[in-house]
């Protein structure tokens, strides 16, 4: 049998990233976790199972930033010959001795974002996720070829300064360059180690060529608002036409991608400019895309601040996309961050516009209620051990979480971490060796809040879900047992010790 001789690009990423977390994209969150607690069986088959594969291994569904870079190649004049979404499993079939790039696409691929501080709680060992990026770095046919190794992706910066095995690593949107990066690579010119895309026009962000993961849709980029911590924040506020919205909603369709999600930093904001919404332009994406046929919708990011200022758009977005008739609720993810408007004024001095800093934590508070009467469920991210931040702060963070503990939703503590190319890029992160009491107090408070509404959401959330009932029902013992080992570290830290 003739050997493989590979795909001149070849595009992928690891088996945590690509998943179909069986329909349920929050299941990713478990690529966080250690080996040592939960082993790669369990992971696999019940949180980050494998997206379907073709015959010729390429993946039938794919990351929606894999999916954009592969859309730019093809636009370029690469043919469908040279370029493959290819499989982990399968990358056999994709790696060759004429493959020359593998392009790697990764959210977080040291486990530097997502709970970062659970390495440091649990101390079990590393992350899946990065145990998994490193085992594709080093895969038998990267080490045999020896195709040039580039890493993008929201999270490529976390490679930076890293021996891991990569030749380049790619900042910022991957249409604009990569395309001619790849030129050069193939004519055997000289490319730096860090290269760093330049933004796409909304109108020159292609349309995918298949599937996304999630059924993600991209309806915009950047944000305005400028938290110094943020990298979205560092972005030019585009939003994409219609047409091209729907073309991506069309192809997650007929491929089977029936839940969608559409995505920007705020969902709400499509077709305008700073802190004003264009109702009519978000009613119209969200009635043509139920149009569509969709099984659900969802939206991936608000900023609460226009949630507050809009209360009557997110009913009217109820209604269009029919909670409560076609779906049960909708989801979309929000940054709370903190409850300290001093820390707001210190690095998030947009964050509650058009209101008042001062008015920050009711503003929380009346959005919670809203989601609530609208059957939102929000999934909502606090950032732990930011500059400057004092015990008092944290204690203001602990009592607006206490305000909101009997909403329904998820509760995400993050240890602040230096994301390259923000404000704060070049300050050190917050680790545990840097917690106060409060914080550990504020860490397990949010684990109480998660547990306590942990089967409500997987009760609402088995509507997105493709898995089947033994599935269904293996996650409902892990919740059990997660309940119960997780207890003894929330009642320490409650106390405001450290959990180990």
């Amino acid at each position: 049998m003739a050997k493989n001789p590979g795909k001149k690009i070849v595009l992928t990423s690891d088996s945590t990233m690509m998943s179909s977390y069986h329909g349920g994209v929050m299941l990713g969150f478990a690529a966080i976790m250690p080996r040592a607690v939960l082993p790669q069986r369990i992971l696999r088959s019940f949180f980050c199972p494998p997206v379907p594969a073709a015959g010729d291994g390429s993946a039938k569904i794919a990351p929606c930033g894999m999916r954009k870079v592969e859309a730019a190649l093809l636009d370029a004049g690469f043919s469908r010959d040279e370029v493959m979404v290819a499989h982990p499993d399968h990358l056999e079939k994709a790696i060759g001795p004429e493959t020359r790039i593998v392009g790697i696409t990764h959210d977080d691929p040291m486990g530097k974002i997502a709970a970062r501080e659970l390495e440091d709680i649990i101390g079990r060992g590393p992350p899946h996720n990065r145990s998994s990026f490193l085992a594709l770095v080093n895969h038998p046919l990267i080490r045999e070829h020896r195709p040039r190794v580039v890493v993008g992706g929201n999270g490529s910066w976390e490679v930076m300064g890293e021996n891991v095995g990569v030749d380049h690593i790619y900042l910022g949107e991957g249409e604009s360059d990569f395309p001619e990066v790849c030129r050069k690579i193939l004519r055997g010119e000289d490319v730096p180690p860090v290269i760093r895309g330049g933004a796409v026009p909304a109108e020159s962000i292609p349309v995918n060529r298949g599937a996304t993961v999630g059924g993600i849709v991209e309806i915009g980029r950047g944000c305005w608002r400028g938290c110094a911590f943020c990298s979205p924040a560092m972005r030019t506020v585009r939003h994409r036409p219609l047409q091209n919205i729907l073309e991506d909603v069309r192809q997650n369709l007929e491929n089977g991608q029936m839940d969608l999600i559409l995505h920007s930093e705020d969902v709400l904001t499509y077709g305008s400019k700073g802190m004003e919404t264009s109702e009519e332009k978000v009613l119209k994406l969200v009635k043509s895309v139920k149009e569509l046929g969709p099984h659900t919708v969802d939206f991936s990011h608000m900023s609460l601040a226009t949630v507050h200022h809009n209360q009557n758009l997110v009913r009217k977005v109820s209604e269009v996309a029919g909670i409560g008739s076609d779906q049960k609720y909708m989801s979309a993810w929000i940054g709370i961050e903190t409850g300290s408007c001093r820390i707001l004024e210190m690095h998030m001095p947009r964050k509650a516009l058009p209101g008042d800093i001062g008015e920050w934590p009711e503003i929380v508070r009346d959005c919670y209620r809203l989601f609530d009467e609208e059957s939102w469920l929000p999934v909502a991210s606090l950032v732990l051990g930011l500059p400057g931040e004092k015990a008092e702060d944290v204690i203001k963070t602990i009592e607006l979480v206490e305000s909101l503990k009997d909403y329904t939703g998820l509760m995400l503590p993050l240890f602040f971490t230096t994301i390259s190319g923000t404000k704060l890029g070049g300050i050190k992160g917050f680790g545990k060796d840097d917690a106060l009491p409060e914080h550990w107090q504020l860490v397990g408070l949010c684990l109480e809040y998660n547990l306590k509404h942990l089967k409500t959401l997987h009760r609402l959330y088995s509507e997105r879900m493709t898995a089947g009932p033994f599935v269904h029902a293996a996650l409902s013992g892990i919740n059990l047992v997660a309940d119960f080992a997780l207890g003894k570290y929330m009642k320490r830290m409650k106390r405001g010790e450290p959990p180990n």
